[in-house]
């Protein structure tokens, strides 16, 4: 069933659409336009942070976004998009859809299921530890790191430690990075032959999706935080690189790295992906 948040996107939508030219006014809809959404229809949600709008629809990932998208705004022709930096408190767009197309989001990111598994041993880490164990990002973030996933990813699947190419050296850095615009769950350094790097990964569980303008985003505030940071000791920094990290099955986790970014919205291409199996099982990665 379509949420509150339906109403919402359908009442600020109405106020800028024209209907005599099919056009809006303005298609970057602000906090202060959800909150006012939100009080005029009664929507039994909270007004207090309506920053996270955006991110909670998209929790769910495209069956999420199409359950709960307003028909009336995809038959008038619009869809809609991350706008976090696009304009003072923005927090997404409506944007045009392809004639013809059948639901307003389309499958983003998808496993393909002949994806081989690599094993990862999972007995070096505590069963007091396991045994408090349960779904959540942090507690993903901590596994990966625990049992060297990211490192054991960039040693086995990356082009990056592919002769000529090499990478020397991954360290865990730090989890749940609060940052001005975004939050990196795990962050990582690396390195490689050409260079010194920052690596920012989204940790998903098994109900979420990848959302890409997020990790773009997440991305590049880390690489804006490390270069302003006072006294650092990261040294001449590369760049930052952006991986997913999602739970696809008891004990399986998809891993999935993608271009360097250049700025926030920088559209994401995927360079490469493993999915590794932790044997024996780990509660919580489920």
């Amino acid at each position: 069933m379509p949420s509150a948040k339906t109403e919402v996107i359908e009442w600020v939508f109405d106020r800028r659409y024209d209907p005599s030219t099919g056009r809006l006014s303005d298609a970057i809809v602000t906090m202060d336009d959800i909150s006012d959404g939100i009080v005029a229809t009664n929507a039994k949600l909270s007004s207090s942070n309506p920053a996270n709008f955006w991110k909670d629809l998209t929790r769910n990932g495209t069956a999420g976004l199409n359950r709960n998208w307003p028909q009336s705004v995809f038959v008038r022709g619009y869809a809609g998009a991350d706008a976090i930096g696009q304009g003072r408190r923005a927090v997404f767009t409506f944007v045009g859809i392809v004639a013809g197309q059948a639901e307003p989001f389309l499958e983003g990111l998808l496993l393909d299921d002949h994806l081989p598994a690599i094993r990862l041993q999972s007995l070096s880490m505590p069963q007091s530890m396991k045994a408090l164990g349960r779904p959540g990002e942090n507690w993903h973030a901590q596994v990966a790191d625990r049992l060297n996933v990211v490192s054991s990813f960039f040693a086995l699947c990356s082009p990056r430690n592919v002769p000529p190419r090499s990478v020397h050296e991954v360290n865990f850095l730090q989890t749940g990075i609060k940052m001005r615009g975004g939050e990196t769950d795990a962050a990582f350094s690396l390195s490689a032959d050409d260079g010194q790097w920052l690596v920012s990964a989204e940790v998903k569980g098994r109900t979420e999706q990848f959302h890409t303008p997020q990790i773009a985003r997440a991305a590049h505030n880390l690489q804006a935080m490390a270069k302003s940071t006072k006294g650092s000791t990261l040294g001449d920094l590369t760049g930052v690189i952006p991986l997913g990290i999602k739970v696809v099955g008891p004990s399986k986790l998809w891993v999935i790295e993608f271009t360097p970014v250049e700025s926030a919205d920088t559209p994401l291409d995927k360079v490469a992906e493993g999915l590794f199996e932790l044997v024996p099982h780990v509660p919580g990665i489920e």
